[in-house]
């Protein structure tokens, strides 16, 4: 098994191919557009039909795909940025709500804990008691047994 993560070979040069021709594409399309457009509106005050126009029909999507690659080229970078930016904060407050997998907190201490501990790295105090009668793990603070029902005592 590779420890490589799974991505295309020379991706910085499907990026660059990307960026580069989605600009060229773009300023192409607004070239032809502009022609079309200038000829449309140019031929408004005379009886003459505009000859050019058809460049519209060609330039507009030409400057949609450029667009549409432009985005694709850069959005590896923006998703990244915006990751690295958001991501931090939103661990935080999750953290301090108290959700996610990541930690336990003993009921004895509050300390935080991985989630995989047995004991409190604080203070010692197991995290979980086991029920005597049906053997599943229950929080250290409960008093019954989330399963069957019946009472918990330390051990």
């Amino acid at each position: 098994m590779s420890s490589q993560p799974p991505q295309l070979r020379d991706q910085a040069a499907v990026r660059s191919g990307l960026r580069v021709g989605g600009a060229i594409l773009f300023g192409i399309g607004l070239v032809l557009t502009v022609v079309a457009f200038a000829d449309f509106f140019g031929s408004m005050g005379s009886l003459a039909m505009p000859t050019n126009f058809w460049m519209g029909f060609v330039g507009l999507p030409l400057m949609a795909i450029g667009v549409a690659m432009m985005r694709a080229g850069y959005l590896g970078a923006a998703t990244r940025y915006v990751a690295g930016e958001v991501t931090p904060t939103v661990k935080d407050a999750l953290s301090f709500a108290g959700i996610g997998a990541g930690q336990l907190t003993c009921a004895k201490c509050g300390g935080t804990n991985r989630a995989d501990a047995k004991f409190c790295d604080d203070c010692g105090a197991p995290l979980s008691i086991t029920c005597p009668s049906c053997g599943r793990a229950n929080g250290a603070d409960a008093t019954f047994c989330d399963e069957c029902g019946k009472p918990l005592t330390a051990s």
